[in-house]
């Protein structure tokens, strides 16, 4: 009797460690898929986000649209271009959207450098401070690659 409950409790371990071989890979693949699939739906959201580049210079200066459907490469030409040393606002702001949302970068190398959200209802600020034009750029570009890419990446209140 007891070499048959031996046996059995061996052939059950047995079973149970094959299942496990056989199980991890499909959840493996099972995530890699939904990983593609979640790239192919940000990919759509992107594609539909019509971001519009402006940029106003000094406090109450007259607002330049730099691009009406801007990409990443006209971010980064605007940005270092712009002379930090006086005080700037360069916003995206999401044409796409139902209702007014815009993210801007602003300031001066001597005021100080900050970014805000302002849509209709609320305008929240970036919680940490920024130190350089690089950190200002990948925030623009954060949000240009789609708005839960952005909220996941930075704290605004």
């Amino acid at each position: 009797m007891n070499t048959y409950l031996i046996i059995g409790t061996i052939v059950l371990i047995g079973v149970v460690i094959l299942c496990s071989f056989y199980t991890s890979p499909k959840a493996k693949k099972s995530n890699i898929e939904e990983s593609k699939i979640e790239e192919k739906a940000s990919g759509i959201q992107q594609e539909k986000r019509v971001l519009k580049l402006t940029v106003t210079s000094g406090f109450g200066g007259e607002e330049k649209t730099i691009s009406d459907n801007a990409n990443s490469e006209i971010i980064i030409e605007k940005m270092k271009s712009t002379n930090w040393k006086k005080f700037h606002v360069v916003q995206l702001e999401d044409i796409s959207s139902k209702g007014f949302k815009a993210l801007h970068v602003s300031g001066s190398f001597e005021d100080g450098l900050a970014s805000g959200l302002v849509t209709d209802d609320d305008h929240i600020l970036m919680t940490k401070s920024i130190e350089t034009v690089d950190q200002m750029i990948e925030i623009l570009l954060d949000f240009l690659k789609g708005e839960d890419i952005w909220r996941n990446k930075y704290k605004y209140e």
